[in-house]
């Protein structure tokens, strides 16, 4: 049964996201941009503020407080594997020099949720909980392909075929299947200009799958050598932590055990 929403979470979360968007905002400016009584704006902004989710400047402009931080800290653990993977995010930055990513599907999009930055790695405007539509990435579309079929079904009904006035559903559901079978996707500026990817699937040896890690630097780098090495030591670290979700780390990781749990080029 439908429920009707409630105006006042409404304009709460409204305000929210307009300060986040904004990077602070006043009440005069919040008032304007979403067409709210300044009375309004300004008993929600005192109630978050007094809850400890905003924090107030000397010129009276408003901010998000880090208590969002733990919060959205809280749900990573509880709602991901992150906690095993941020060891081999920080693995992988440190080995490759690059950027590496952990990305998950949520409410139908591709979310951001880990990140490390190597010696070499590149700041961008990919920042966690950056989100963005699952089929418009290489890494996106490895992890709609790795979701389990009713859901990633569901995900792309939603989808508008022809994409891009060329690619009609048929042939996006092939290309989904070979880069399952593939186990791993390549990307040129598909977020951000300039930059390659290189992403391979976390996934047990049940076939669980649980995100995607994604290695990432500028395209310039990224020479055909360097693609291939990179790539091997993503499959090879992935592996091993694959057959550690498997096994709970109660047994011990041969080099073979790695080769047969790495996805099949």
């Amino acid at each position: 049964m439908a429920h009707a929403p409630i105006r006042a979470v409404d304009r709460l979360f409204d305000i929210v996201e307009a300060i986040q968007v904004r990077n602070g905002a006043g009440v005069s400016e919040l008032a304007d941009a979403l067409d709210m009584p300044k009375s309004t704006i300004h008993g929600h902004l005192a109630t978050l503020r007094d809850r400890g989710y905003l924090e107030q400047d000397p010129d009276n402009e408003y901010h998000l407080s880090l208590r969002f931080l733990t919060l959205g800290g809280a749900v990573r653990q509880q709602r991901t594997i992150y906690g095993h993977v941020e060891p081999l995010l920080a693995e992988l930055a440190e080995e490759t020099g690059e950027s590496v990513n952990y990305v998950v599907e949520s409410q139908g999009k591709l979310v951001f949720v880990g990140s490390v930055s190597g010696k070499d790695g590149i700041r961008t405007e990919v920042d966690i909980g950056f989100t963005t539509d699952l089929h418009t990435t290489p890494e996106g579309k490895l992890t709609l392909a790795h979701l389990p079929e009713t859901r990633r079904a569901a995900i792309i009904d939603q989808i508008e075929f022809p994409i891009d006035n060329s690619v009609g559903r048929a042939a996006f559901t092939a290309e989904l299947e070979a880069i399952r079978e593939r186990g791993f996707a390549h990307g040129n500026e598909t977020i951000i200009k300039n930059v390659t990817t290189i992403s391979a699937p976390v996934i047990d040896n049940e076939e669980q799958f649980y995100g995607t890690i994604v290695v990432a630097g500028p395209s310039l780098r990224f020479t055909d050598e360097r693609l291939e090495d990179v790539t091997e030591t993503l499959r090879y670290k992935i592996g091993k932590l694959n057959i550690d979700l498997s096994y709970e780390g109660t047994r011990p990781v041969t080099e073979n055990q790695v080769r047969t749990a790495s996805p099949t080029q």
